[in-house]
């Protein structure tokens, strides 16, 4: 009986070991549960007090409602600011352009200051020379008139040079010309025919002045007195390779001036260093008279000749004579100077180029208007 219970008891104890652990594993879950149940109210009542401060600290429905209408006069102060941030943009755009363009105009206004400048120097440049060369014009006729006029008068260098020499001009052109002796004219031997020489290119400016082809050319005569009289004269003929012409004057009247045309025998004897006279009306003025000699008889400029003179010339002399200083006979017409750079081009009056008459005397022979008839060792144009 003993042994019986002892085994029963062996065997369930595997069983009763497990209940007992269960048992005691519910009652420290209880013990915990108990506990946590006992802390779940003071845990809750601590988060609600907390919640409840947060929610006391929220503002009311009144101060909501002025928020907002705080937020949206904000959003409204922003969009202004916004379009004003915009409109000023704009505005520094356009200050921006106005900035550029003064800062290109102050470019172009340095640049045209600059070019000014430079036009100011040139003529203070031209000024100048045309100064000195009037002074020197002025020295030579102020020999001529002081101390030397009675001598120039008697040798007939005046009547034969100065008096021949005329003035032609336009709007803005001022050139000579040389007068030739009067000629009864043969249907009319009271009425006298006056032939006139010049340079073509003076003809053409003057009549590009008028902007009329076959206008009359203004001429001024000048005596001895200095008394002026106007005439008009009409071209007969011209050649634009030798860059003279042939021209007769609208009156009947006779001149006591004329110039003295030499053989061609006489121009082929003239030689370098010969002593000429110049006669023009340079610069506007009266015929004025300057000394020198030939320095050239062979000087070729676009395959036509010329002779270069030393005796000071300048603008408006062209178209005005060449004489022999002691012959005092027309040795060719004044056709162009030399001058000096392309910018500011500087004149040189020594450096004069002169027609020479025997080129003119075979242009004239034959253009079909005039002829050349010499004899008594001097020659004289007759009209066709």
């Amino acid at each position: 009986m003993y042994r019986t219970l002892l085994i029963g008891i062996t065997a369930a104890s595997p069983l009763l070991v497990m209940g007992v652990t269960r048992q005691s594993n519910l009652e420290r879950r209880l013990v915990s549960l108990e506990e946590f149940t006992q802390q779940v109210p003071a845990r809750q009542d601590r988060e609600l007090h907390q919640l409840s401060s947060r929610l006391d600290g929220l503002p009311g429905e009144g101060q909501v409602t002025a928020l907002q209408s705080r937020l949206h006069s904000l959003e409204a102060r922003l969009a202004d600011a916004r379009r004003t941030l915009e409109s000023q943009r704009d505005a520094l755009d356009e200050v921006s352009q106005i900035a550029f363009k003064v800062r290109r105009i102050d470019d172009l206004e340095q640049g045209m200051n600059s070019r000014w400048a430079g036009f100011v120097r040139a003529l203070d440049a031209t000024t100048t020379l045309v100064d000195e060369t009037r002074a020197e014009l002025g020295d030579v006729r102020s020999q001529l008139a002081d101390g030397e006029q009675d001598q120039v008068d008697s040798s007939g260098l005046w009547s034969a040079t100065v008096g021949p020499t005329v003035q032609l001009r336009g709007a803005s052109t001022v050139g000579s010309g040389v007068l030739l002796q009067s000629r009864p004219s043969e249907a009319n031997p009271e009425a006298y025919r006056t032939l006139m020489l010049t340079s073509w290119h003076v003809i053409r400016d003057i009549r590009a002045d008028s902007q009329d082809a076959d206008c009359p050319i203004p001429v001024i005569v000048r005596d001895l007195d200095g008394a002026k009289s106007e005439f008009t004269a009409t071209v007969l003929s011209h050649s634009v390779e030798l860059d003279s012409a042939l021209l007769i004057l609208d009156s009947c009247e006779r001149f006591d001036v004329g110039a003295m045309l030499p053989t061609r025998d006489r121009l082929a004897s003239t030689e370098v260093f010969e002593d000429v006279v110049a006669v023009g009306c340079p610069l506007g003025n009266d015929p004025i008279p300057t000394q020198g000699h030939l320095t050239d008889l062979h000087h070729e400029v676009a395959d036509a000749r010329f002779w270069m003179i030393s005796a000071p010339t300048y603008i408006g002399n062209s178209g005005g004579g060449i004489y022999g200083l002691t012959s005092h006979e027309l040795l060719g017409i004044f056709s162009k100077i030399y001058t000096h750079g392309s910018i500011r081009p500087t004149v040189i009056p020594h450096m004069g180029l002169v027609t020479p008459l025997g080129a003119i005397y075979d242009w004239i022979d034959g253009s079909g208007v005039a002829s050349i008839i010499e004899g008594a060792g001097s020659a004289i144009i007759t009209l066709d």
